[in-house]
């Protein structure tokens, strides 16, 4: 469902001994509507191109943890057909669909509620588009490719794939991150590079306040180079701004992400 995944699997090595951490909670504010927008720059067909996703997303507390309520509102894109159709034919059908996940006491997504009547949605919205646009149509063989995508998914395939754009909120949820030095990490940049790309470098706390922590990422390795800045509640633990960006040759890309409270 992405459309494009810059960092998979962060794995933390090497922390230096004499580094302090400072604990992160996992209190996300409940009854409280939240907009998270995603805006992606990267080049497509030689052009700089936007993708913007805006959703709508409520915490709920639970018997284990917290249910989060999330409703993707509105996809957009300048891109050329290239990009725009993949792109809209993967998000499109899930436009007002809400989806009522379960996270457990430290931020983890175990499950999603009423799976097979989103993932049913998720499919008319396909067959729909299927059925509005000519078979020699772009829109209709992207959307014939995500249905072919989609068939072959597990129930935790499904899982990753619909909750994955929510899961960087939670990076640092009931876990702890390194003062001073800071921590080293490695982990591989991913598509659009094409296949995978380790990178290796170290996350460190740039700023603090009593409310909230400022931290930056910054990783290379195999000709790409990526840098990451999160803004950190302390209070929720919630990552509520992102800013990465991606630079492989002549490759680069950004995007920003944002939670503030709905208007």
């Amino acid at each position: 469902m992405r459309a494009a995944v810059f960092l998979v699997a962060a794995a933390a090595i090497a922390q230096p001994a004499a580094a302090e951490t400072i604990a992160i909670p996992f209190a996300p504010p409940t009854g409280t509507a939240l907009t998270y927008r995603i805006d992606q720059h990267r080049p497509v067909a030689g052009q700089a191109s936007l993708f913007r996703a805006v959703r709508l997303l409520r915490f709920e507390k639970a018997s284990n943890g917290y249910m989060l309520h999330a409703t993707l509102q509105s996809i957009d894109t300048d891109a050329p057909a290239a990009g725009a159709e993949p792109y809209r034919a993967a998000l499109g059908p899930l436009v007002g669909v809400e989806m009522h996940f379960q996270l457990d006491g430290g931020g983890r997504i175990v499950a999603l509620g009423d799976m097979d009547t989103v993932w049913n949605k998720v499919q008319a919205g396909l067959s729909a588009m299927l059925a509005a646009f000519p078979p020699d149509s772009s829109r209709y063989k992207a959307a014939t490719r995500v249905q072919a995508l989609f068939a072959g998914l597990s129930a935790e395939g499904k899982l990753a794939l619909l909750a994955g754009e929510l899961q960087p909120l939670f990076l640092f949820s009931g876990s702890d991150v390194a003062d001073g030095p800071g921590r080293g990490l490695r982990t591989m940049a991913g598509s659009p590079l094409g296949k995978p790309v380790e990178v290796e470098g170290t996350l460190k706390i740039t700023a603090q306040t009593p409310t909230r922590l400022d931290l930056e990422e910054k990783l290379a390795g195999g000709g790409v180079q990526v840098t990451v800045r999160y803004g950190l509640s302390r209070q929720t633990g919630l990552v509520q701004d992102q800013e990465r960006s991606l630079a492989a040759g002549a490759l680069a890309m950004t995007e920003s992400r944002s939670l503030i409270a709905a208007k």
